[in-house]
C-alpha cells in the first residue's frame, strides 16, 4: 500500500462524527446554526455554534486554530517551533506565552507519564517523516543514533523571558501531539466569550462541546472503527463529558511487507506502538486531561487502564489491532458498542 498523502491521511482523521445533531421547534437555540469547516493543523476542523453571534465566534475560534497552527507547524521553517528546533545546541529562542504553556503541559504529562509522551521526540519523527517519505522505514541504527536526543527532561523553559533553549545539536520538538487539542481548547474559550451556549468543535478527533444540543438532548458522538474508514465502531452521548480525545495508528501511515506504520512513535524506543489500533480519552475539561490519549496509546491496553485509575471520571475505549473494543468501567452502560 502506498503511503497516504497529507490530504487523504487529515480526511481519515474525522473519525468522530455527531450524530443527530438536530433542532426543535421551541428551543432556546431554534435559529439556526452557524457552521464552518477548514483544513488547518494538516486536518479537517468543524465548527458549529448555536446562538447570537455565533458566525463571529466562529470565525474568532478559527483564528485561534490559525494562530496556534503558525506557532506550532514544524513544517513551516519561519514557525516558532521551527526556529527552536534551529536554534538547537546555539542559542535560546523567544516565543509567544502560548508556546510556553503547551511546552510546560507537555513536560508535566511527560513526568507524570514516565516519558510515553515526549515532545523532545522530534528528530526521530523528522526521521521518519510517515506520510512524507513513502514507505520509508529507517535502520535499527540511524534510530539508536537519535535516541539519546529525545529527553523532555533536558528541554529549558523560562517562563519569565519567555525562552526556550534544546541544548544538544540535532534535537528537535515535535508539538503535533500536544497543538491541536491546545487550540481546540482556545477555539472553546473564544466560543464562550462570544457568548455561544451550544457548540461543537471537532478539530480532527479532538472533540469538544459547549452545553447540549439545541433540542436539550445531549451530544451525541460515534467513534470510527480504525480499519473502516465508513464505520462506526461506538456511540455515546456527552451527557457526563464534555472532551473527547483520540489517537488512532489508521490517522497517517503506510504498510510495507505486512506491516502497518503509523505516525505515533514511542519515544522509548523509536519505533511505533504495536498492538492497539484506537484510544479514545473520555472526560470533563476540567479534569485537565490534554494530550493524554497519545500517551496511553504508547502504553498500551494494560497499563493504560492502570494508568487512568490516576484521572477519576476520565474513561476510554480501547480498539486493538485485531478488533478487540475494550472500554473503563465509567463506560458500562454509556456507550454503544
Amino acid at each position: 500500500m502506498n503511503v497516504l498523502s497529507r490530504v487523504g491521511a487529515s480526511v481519515l482523521l474525522i473519525f468522530l462524527l455527531v450524530v443527530g445533531a438536530g433542532c426543535s421547534i421551541g428551543s432556546p437555540f431554534s435559529d439556526k446554526p452557524y457552521k464552518e469547516t477548514q483544513f488547518l493543523m494538516d486536518t479537517i476542523i468543524e465548527i458549529t455554534a448555536y446562538g447570537n453571534g455565533n458566525e463571529a465566534g466562529v470565525k474568532a475560534a478559527f483564528a485561534e486554530f490559525k494562530r496556534i497552527n503558525e506557532l506550532t507547524n514544524r513544517f513551516d521553517e519561519s514557525s516558532q517551533v521551527s526556529k527552536i528546533n534551529q536554534a538547537a545546541g546555539k542559542e535560546k529562542v523567544q516565543v509567544d506565552p502560548d508556546v510556553i504553556t503547551m511546552l510546560k503541559l507537555a513536560r508535566s504529562r511527560s513526568e507524570q507519564l514516565n516519558g510515553a509522551l515526549d515532545v523532545s521526540v522530534g528528530a526521530l519523527t523528522e526521521l521518519w517523516s510517515v506520510g512524507h517519505k513513502g514507505e520509508f522505514v529507517p535502520s535499527d541504527s540511524e534510530i539508536k543514533a537519535l535516541l539519546p536526543l529525545v529527553n523532555f527532561a533536558l528541554i529549558e523553559i523560562d517562563d519569565k523571558a519567555n525562552t526556550v533553549f534544546l541544548p544538544k545539536p540535532g534535537m528537535r520538538i515535535d508539538l503535533g501531539a500536544v497543538a491541536k487539542g491546545y487550540a481546540d481548547r482556545k477555539a472553546i474559550d473564544t466560543l464562550k466569550a462570544h457568548g455561544i451556549k451550544s457548540a461543537l468543535v471537532n478539530a480532527g478527533g479532538d472533540v469538544r462541546i459547549i452545553g447540549k444540543r439545541p433540542d436539550g438532548q445531549a451530544w451525541r458522538i460515534g467513534v470510527q472503527d480504525p480499519r473502516d474508514s465508513e464505520g462506526i465502531a461506538a456511540k455515546l452521548a456527552l451527557a457526563d463529558w464534555d472532551v473527547l480525545e483520540t489517537s488512532g495508528d489508521y490517522q497517517r501511515f503506510f504498510i510495507k511487507d505486512g506491516v502497518r506504520y503509523s505516525h505515533i512513535i514511542d519515544p522509548h524506543t523509536g519505533y511505533q506502538p504495536q498492538g492497539v489500533a484506537s484510544v479514545t480519552i473520555v472526560a470533563k475539561a476540567e479534569n485537565n486531561v490534554d494530550i493524554l490519549s497519545t500517551a496511553i496509546f504508547v502504553m498500551g491496553v494494560e497499563k493504560g487502564q492502570e494508568l487512568l485509575k490516576q484521572y477519576p471520571g476520565t474513561e476510554a475505549i480501547f480498539i486493538t489491532t485485531d478488533g478487540k473494543k475494550i472500554i473503563t468501567p465509567g463506560l458500562e452502560g454509556k456507550i454503544e458498542l
